[in-house]
């Protein structure tokens, strides 16, 4: 039986928007022939130029564990580490209202900070994955990769000699288990000093969001909530998906299946270095805005100056990044952004955010030109799904 190929009617064509149809004919097959060989579970993607949407497909399975429901160009999908590009607009946003500045020090928030080893710490070493706090384990392929989360333990009560447990308030409490994460997160000396290395660090945007907390007064989530999603009428993307949408959700595993049900508590790290659900069209919303200068359909989000900070690069020469195993000796990047590199074909002014799992978000302000998509999968690693499809993309272009 063939690959259902499922096509959703578009603003304008391919050719309208100046793109080669024989492009997305290659597309489609490349993902194709990934699902056949098993490397990806399914594949949708969303490409738009002028601001309309030019192609909008999908293919494969929407869940590992029943076949025949269709992953459609509206299922719903977590994005992971796209996550970090709303802290990013979150921060840059408090930056506007003259409440943080991006080189204001992170222990001026956060006082477990104030340490020789942390103090020199500031915002924008967080956004950029500079800070030298270690990175997401496993960064550096080592063999058995821990995380924050395994050194809980060490910084939860202390029993007196009856085993009696402290008496707190609910407030005391929550203030108790938050400064426990945040002490697990800086269990250990730092892998470098901050700004001499980029080393990809996952719980720095967690950082980030519980200052969001801190200065706003309100939960991350819910400031990401109010400031971004509902400006925007980004109605389909979520912390929590509301359980009615759940049977909408593309899950490769029984993990993400489970994690759907998982609420967060009021004393947890914020879900702000990867906890998004969305959708292609609620994704193109967002970068669409990127791609107007922080407006979108007469909202304004962002100010000019402030998106025009995705494309600048805090260390124009680069820093050594381990990446995984790719050594780069000069990594170049912008304001918590990927920045298209010698051998990309999208260009040195395109910018972007992938997430595991796994799906891309790209904004080209040259080309006018925004690209998402998701290829889901539970094989660890498919560069063919994100590489491959990056170069065919842009070939595209006439």
């Amino acid at each position: 039986m063939g690959i259902h190929i499922h096509s959703t009617h578009t603003e304008f064509t391919p050719e309208e928007a100046g793109f080669r149809i024989q492009t997305i004919e290659q597309l489609d097959q490349l993902f194709v022939e990934l699902i056949q060989n098993e490397k990806v579970q399914g594949a949708s993607y969303l490409l738009a130029r002028g601001g309309k949407i030019f192609a909008m497909k999908s293919m494969g399975e929407l869940r590992h564990t029943e076949q025949g429901k269709l992953f459609t160009p509206h299922s719903i999908r977590r994005i992971a580490s796209i996550t970090k590009w709303f802290t990013m607009v979150a921060v840059l946003r408090l930056m506007e209202d003259g409440k943080i500045s991006l080189g204001q020090q992170v222990k001026d928030f956060i006082p477990e900070f104030d340490h020789r080893f942390y103090e020199r710490i500031n915002i924008t070493h967080l956004l950029t994955h500079t800070s030298g706090l270690a990175p997401d384990g496993g960064y550096f392929l080592e063999p058995y990769p821990t995380d924050w989360y395994d050194h809980l333990f060490a910084f939860g009560d202390d029993d007196d000699d009856d085993g009696e447990k402290p008496v707190r308030t609910a407030d005391e409490e929550i203030a108790f288990r938050k400064s426990q994460w945040i002490k697990a997160m800086l269990a250990g000396p730092p892998v470098c000093a901050p700004g001499e290395q980029w080393n990809y660090c996952t719980k720095g945007f967690m950082i980030l969001g519980e200052i969001i907390n801190r200065v706003t007064g309100l939960e991350y989530e819910e400031y990401i909530q109010r400031t971004i999603l509902e400006p925007l009428g980004m109605t389909r993307t979520f912390f929590n998906v509301p359980e009615e949408l759940h049977g909408e959700v593309c899950v490769v595993n029984d993990w993400e299946l489970e994690r759907l049900s998982r609420m967060r508590q009021p004393f947890d790290p914020p879900k702000s270095g990867g906890g998004l659900f969305s959708t292609l069209e609620d994704l193109n919303r967002f970068a669409q805005m990127l791609l107007n200068k922080g407006s979108y359909d007469g909202v304004r989000i962002l100010g000019r100056k402030s998106v025009e900070m995705l494309q600048r690069e805090p260390y124009p020469e680069g820093l050594p990044a381990f990446c995984w195993g790719d050594q780069v000796k000069n990594n170049h990047f912008a304001l918590s952004s990927s920045l298209g590199r010698e051998y990309d074909s999208c260009g040195p002014n395109t910018f972007f955010h992938e997430g595991a799992g796994r799906s891309t978000l790209m904004v080209d302000p040259d080309e006018d030109l925004v690209v998402a998509f998701f290829v889901p999968s539970d094989v660890d690693w498919v560069p063919e799904s994100v590489i491959n499809v990056k170069n065919i993309i842009w070939s595209g272009l006439k």
